[in-house]
């Protein structure tokens, strides 16, 4: 059984072409370049700026070190277009593109959405070639407070419940990590329902429950936000924790 992971929500490329790599092995970067609409001196300027998610980028590569995992990240801001949802999502483009002209907007989803979401399927496709499950693993983060209200999860394990592969996966991880890191508080399908449109549920289209396992993994940026060494210890731990369930030897690095 093999494990990718993934970071749909990390990139701050707006226009130019994004670095290809990290240099610590991961399989991050896309090749296209994106070009503002006509009659725009830059996308920079003509957009929103939208944070990355920084946490959870840092989180994903910790975790795909740690798991000696290949990494795909999309290079691009989420101003830009949001490479988790499906083409016809009416939240696929942000505010700040959603009025670009038409063949501009399909530049967006040519450039950026598909080439990703074959990196994505094609990574999948890799690990078919060895092994004959997939766990992918999504990554993001979620803020502490929503409408006012204190989210009082630190991590959320999103997945499809008609998907028996994927229920005793996250069953078992959550079981061993209550072991582990009881200090953790874990909740399934939270804070939303693993079923929404996402690059999960897009995958669980192509591939068979019985060898793709697709599962969101979200922080709460309260803990995965804060450069302290509890953060580091925390994640190395998911890492053993997931090494456990899978019944991998775990990593000297764990």
């Amino acid at each position: 059984m093999s494990v990718l992971i993934s970071c749909e929500v990390g990139g701050t490329c707006m226009a130019a072409s994004p670095a290809e790599g990290s240099g610590d092995g991961s399989t991050e970067g896309a090749s296209s370049t994106v070009t503002a609409p006509r009659r725009r001196k830059s996308a920079a300027k003509t957009i929103p700026t939208v944070e990355c998610d920084a946490p959870a980028l840092y989180v994903a590569r910790r975790m795909s070190r740690q798991l000696t995992a290949p990494l795909i990240v999309n290079e691009y801001s989420m101003a830009l277009i949001d490479v988790t949802r499906s083409l016809h999502h009416r939240a696929l483009f942000p505010p700040g593109t959603r009025s670009w002209p038409a063949d501009d907007r399909q530049r967006l989803i040519d450039q950026i959405h598909a080439p990703y979401r074959q990196q994505i399927r094609a990574g999948i496709e890799s690990l078919f070639s060895t092994q004959s499950y997939v766990i992918h693993l999504s990554i993001r983060s979620f803020p502490l407070r929503q409408s006012g209200k204190i989210r009082r999860t630190d991590t959320g394990l999103l997945y499809d419940p008609s998907r028996d592969e994927e229920v005793d996966l996250c069953l078992d991880w959550i079981d061993e990590m209550y072991d582990v890191i009881p200090m953790l508080r874990v909740r399934r399908n939270y804070p939303r329902r693993g079923t929404t449109d996402s690059i999960t549920r897009s995958m669980r289209s192509e591939f068979s429950d019985l060898s793709y396992l697709g599962v969101e993994v979200l922080v709460n940026r309260a803990w995965a936000g804060r450069p302290l060494a509890i953060r580091d210890e925390t994640i190395d731990q998911m890492c053993v924790c997931l090494q456990r369930v899978i019944a991998w030897p775990q990593s000297e690095a764990a």
